[in-house]
Formats: structure tokens, C-alpha cells, sequence
């Protein structure tokens, strides 16, 4: 039998071989993956890491190769200013025995990195590119979108449709509760529609309907909300705006619609009229019946005009 002090020799030789060749294995396959020192200082780093880091030859530490990063706009894009990048990435390395995160790169790939604590307070990463996955993501989320904009738009005008229109009105009711600010809802018919298809044709009724839309969206504020609810019904609601400066606004845009230039360059005239209604805290088909109310006052008196409710 071989002596103690030959076999562990023999046994540390053979480990050694075998380490090298798992890190040799590792590094032909071209994954990125580090190993840290409690010190947080590089360790190993595989080729693909070193690539993707573009770890310089005087490297020592986490910090001098995410410093070089910053100055030289490569590897992970960092929108803090970077002692604030390092401070965050500081707290949170070595807070948990495996972490999981994803990195975007300034070459536009993305990263899943698998962060594991190893005994010693030594630190293992792995990085997987997850490139071709996010560009999937992101393509099933434009779809998700487009879906969505199809199911809340009014296909003619592009406004908001009713169903649309009643989620907002409900979302902006609660925030103007909560919050103790105002908010206006003006309701919109065009006056005698029916006389326009039946005089002009549908397709002119249709030209009418687009280009009050589009009256509405360059006379109308940013944050108004502005929604097609029926044939030629339309609702605009005025988050933060009280009954006085919502009725001036409809003022506005009825004046507008009813400019001779706007019946010339349109082929026929047509005008407005509307209904408007601040919220009190009560429910929402108080608030929508009141400004219905003001809406048949105004057609009542003549049309072409603004009421508000009492």
C-alpha cells in the first residue's frame, strides 16, 4: 500500500485536472459565467464574460470593470449615474443564497443572470442571453396592445368608443374623489345628423363625424379625455377642471365647428350642441344624468349651443 503523504499528492493533482477541465469544458461552450472573491474581486472569468464585460487586463474588482462599462458605454446599460449603479448593486449582491435578474446591454441583447452564493461569501455568476425571448415578448405584447387599442377605439373617428369611455369615466370619478379635485363631463350631440346623411349621403354624415373628431383633438386639451359614445354622440371628460372652464371650452370647440370656412372646406355646415356636468361625489349615472339633462336643455332652447347643469 502506497504511503498517505504519495496518494494525497497523486489526489490533489487529479482534482486539479479535473477542475480544468470543467472550466475548460465550460469556457469552449460559450456560456458567461464569474466567480467573485468574498472581496468581490474577479476570480475566473470565462472568455464569453470577459467579451461581454470587455474586462480589462487591470481589472481587479466588480467595481473597476462596471466603472469601465459606464465610461466606455459597453456591457449592461446603467441609468443611474455609476457610484449610484454601484451603491444599488452593492446592497443587493450577496443578499440572498440565488438571486435571478435580467440585464440589458448596450448592444441591445439581454441577459438572465443567475447569481448564486457559495460558501465563503464567494460569489457565482451565470449569464444566459435571452435576446431572441424578449424580442418575442416584446412582439406579444405590440400584439396585446394592438388588440387592446382595436377593442377601446371607435374605428371611424379613432376617439375612444363607449365601453372605453365608461372605464375611464369610472377610473377618474375615483381619482378625483380620492384626490378632492375636479372634474367635468361635457356631453356632445351634432345637431340634426340625420338631415346631413339624408341631404348629403352617408359617406358625407361619415366626413362630418371624422372631422369633429379631429376638431375635437386640436381644440381639446392633452388630458381631456375625448370619446365617441353613439352614432353622433360624443362625451369629453375634463379631469382637474371645474363646470365654468368646461362649458368655455365647448364653447370653443362649437364655435369652431360653426366657422363658414369650416362648412366651405367640409361641403356642408353643421353645428353642436352640449351638456355639461361637474362631478359632486356622487355616483356616475348622477353625474351622466345631469349633463343629459343640460344636453336636452340646450336642444330644447334652439341647438347649437352649451348648458350646464344646475
Amino acid at each position: 500500500m502506497a504511503p498517505v503523504d504519495a496518494i494525497l499528492p497523486l489526489a490533489l493533482i487529479r482534482d486539479r485536472v479535473t477542475t480544468d477541465l470543467i472550466l475548460s469544458g465550460l469556457d469552449a461552450s460559450g456560456v458567461a459565467f464569474a466567480l467573485f472573491s468574498p472581496d468581490d474581486e474577479l476570480s475566473y472569468g470565462s472568455t464569453a464574460f470577459k467579451a461581454l464585460f470587455d474586462v480589462q487586463a487591470d481589472a481587479q474588482t466588480f467595481a473597476d470593470i462596471m466603472r469601465h462599462c459606464h465610461a466606455a458605454s459597453v456591457g449592461p446599460r446603467m441609468a443611474a449615474p455609476i457610484e449610484d449603479f454601484l451603491a444599488m448593486a452593492q446592497a443587493r449582491r450577496r443578499s440572498s443564497p440565488q438571486r435571478t435578474f435580467e440585464i440589458d446591454m448596450h448592444d441591445d441583447r439581454w441577459f438572465l443572470v443567475n447569481e448564486t452564493l457559495l460558501p465563503g461569501n464567494w460569489l457565482w455568476h451565470v449569464f444566459t442571453d435571452i435576446t431572441l425571448l424578449k424580442s418575442n415578448e416584446r412582439v406579444l405584447q405590440l400584439a396585446r396592445d394592438a388588440a387592446q387599442l382595436a377593442a377601446d377605439t371607435d374605428p371611424l373617428t379613432g376617439l375612444l368608443n363607449r365601453r372605453a369611455a365608461m372605464e375611464r369615466l369610472d377610473v377618474e370619478m375615483q381619482v378625483a374623489f380620492h384626490d378632492c379635485t375636479q372634474l367635468s363631463l361635457v356631453l356632445v350631440d351634432l345637431d340634426h345628423f340625420k338631415a346631413i346623411n339624408d341631404r348629403y349621403g352617408h359617406a358625407k354624415g361619415d366626413d362630418v363625424l371624422r372631422h369633429f373628431a379631429a376638431s375635437g383633438r386640436q381644440q381639446l386639451r392633452g388630458s381631456d379625455i375625448f370619446a365617441r359614445i353613439g352614432g353622433e354622440e360624443f362625451l369629453v371628460l375634463m379631469p382637474g377642471t371645474g363646470i365654468n372652464e368646461a362649458a368655455s371650452a365647448a364653447e370653443r370647440l362649437r364655435q369652431h365647428i360653426s366657422r363658414v370656412e369650416t362648412a366651405a372646406g367640409l361641403g356642408c355646415a353643421y353645428t353642436m350642441s352640449a351638456g355639461v356636468a361637474e362631478y359632486c361625489g356622487n355616483a356616475m349615472e348622477d353625474l351622466f344624468q345631469r349633463a343629459d339633462r343640460a344636453l336636452y336643455r340646450a336642444k330644447h332652447l334652439g341647438r347649437d349651443r352649451i348648458e350646464q347643469a344646475d
